[in-house]
């Protein structure tokens, strides 16, 4: 039965019970954005309110020509009315970030995972990251940002997540302050599973090897703790 939240509900008649099982589909995408500075500047160009208004009027017309359409009760008709004044809202809310509305329009994103967000660990801390990138409406944040002295300014891994789906996350996960240093690895934990953001070093790279057998590791270690990967 489709339910119209991104949950099918499968019923199952057994011979003494009925058992009831929820599958939620969620959306994960992986980018390497190579520089998130320049990648949001074009995002908030092309998807703030008034760069998204054309669009939206359209789909509002849309909605209200088929609400018109539809033949209710007056008493329905309240009710239709209240729930329509809280979804703009929403929506509205939504919208007021470019980010957030770009995530929504592309498939309602649950988690994205980016790769060379190239942002200092300085400016994270003072919040001078561009346009506030590290919090944005609907969702969380969490950041590994390359601090050696070889890969400073480069690298980095950021992996964003709806509000309240992670439970944890580790910005050194390969357990090596060498390779965690250059900002390559963040694994974010779902309860049931846990994710692996990564950058994996090119063909040429001397510490290829060692990283890729350091998130093997890592990667075995959540395995036998029972965790999907």
């Amino acid at each position: 039965i489709k339910t119209g939240y991104g949950i099918d509900e499968y019923r199952v008649s057994l011979t003494y019970a009925t058992t009831i099982l929820i599958i939620a589909i969620m959306l994960i995408v992986s980018w390497n954005v190579a520089g998130l500075k320049p990648a949001l500047q074009r995002i908030h160009e092309d998807y703030s309110l008034s760069s998204c208004a054309s669009s939206l009027t359209a789909a509002s017309n849309a909605a209200n020509g088929t609400k018109l359409q539809a033949t209710t009760a007056a008493t329905e008709n309240n009710a239709n009315s209240s729930t329509k004044k809280q979804d703009t809202t929403t929506t509205t809310t939504a919208n007021a970030c470019p980010f957030t509305n770009y995530l929504q329009l592309h498939g309602n994103i649950d988690i994205l995972c980016l790769q060379e967000h190239k942002i200092p660990l300085s400016q994270l801390s003072s919040r001078a990251e561009p346009h506030r990138c590290s919090t944005i409406p609907g969702y969380e944040s969490f950041w590994s940002c390359a601090t050696d002295q070889k890969s400073r300014g480069f690298n980095g891994v950021v992996t964003y997540a709806k509000t309240g789906i992670v439970q944890s996350a580790d910005s050194s996960p390969l357990q090596d302050p060498e390779l965690d240093g250059q900002g390559r690895c963040i694994m974010t934990d779902h309860g049931t599973f846990v994710l692996f953001n990564v950058y994996v070093p090119n063909g040429i790279h001397p510490n290829k090897m060692k990283f890729l057998h350091a998130l093997q590791n890592s990667m075995r270690v959540q395995r036998e703790s029972g965790k999907h990967v």
